[in-house]
């Protein structure tokens, strides 16, 4: 039996009935599989451990069933993240928000270049002293079909330079769609 634990952008498996270090870092970011009755009790000693701890404690609604997709404006920053810390080399808890939004915007400018579609770049307008430029618009505001050609080029793009980025969630199942699979 595994069970597994998502911290952050890591995964830490812990096999069989080991629970002892269940959970280490911090609160936020933090999602439990439970779907047996080992993860299940050792998700309840992890929150009898960070009650006793913190003595408050706030959780969300669970997201019921085995298909939990993750969007794919959350795998863009996830994956600039990882490309980050491949370039810089550094674990990708150390890269920064800076480190992030220079990744970001160079990413953003390479794939401009390359196919120069005008949803990428947007008009920015200062009405106080009417200065205008040119930027990128937010990853937030593409299409799905805008944010696959994206992804699939940040994945090519990085992966040519030996950062393989793992296809998963809401992207994997469009990958599997088009590929028909």
């Amino acid at each position: 039996m595994v069970v597994c634990v998502y911290v952050g952008l890591r995964t830490h498996m812990f096999h069989g009935e080991h629970h002892g270090n269940f959970y280490k870092g911090n609160v936020m970011g933090e999602a439990f599989t439970v779907n047996s009755v080992q993860t299940k009790a050792a998700y309840h000693a992890y929150v009898d451990r960070t009650w006793e701890e913190h003595k408050w404690l706030t959780f969300l609604p669970p997201r019921i069933g085995e298909d939990r997709s993750i969007p794919q404006n959350n795998l863009f920053h996830v994956w600039l993240t990882e490309y980050a810390a491949f370039l810089t080399p550094c674990h990708t808890k150390e890269v920064t928000a800076g480190m992030l939004k220079g990744i970001k915007r160079s990413a953003k400018g390479l794939f401009y270049r390359e196919y120069g579609y005008e949803w990428m770049v947007h008009k920015v307008i200062c009405p106080l002293t009417k200065r205008e430029k040119t930027d990128y618009t937010s990853s937030s505001s593409w299409a799905h079909g805008e944010m696959f050609m994206v992804l699939t080029w940040l994945q090519n793009f990085a992966g040519s330079q030996g950062c393989i980025l793992e296809s998963k969630g809401q992207f994997k199942k469009l990958q599997r769609e088009q590929n028909g699979a």
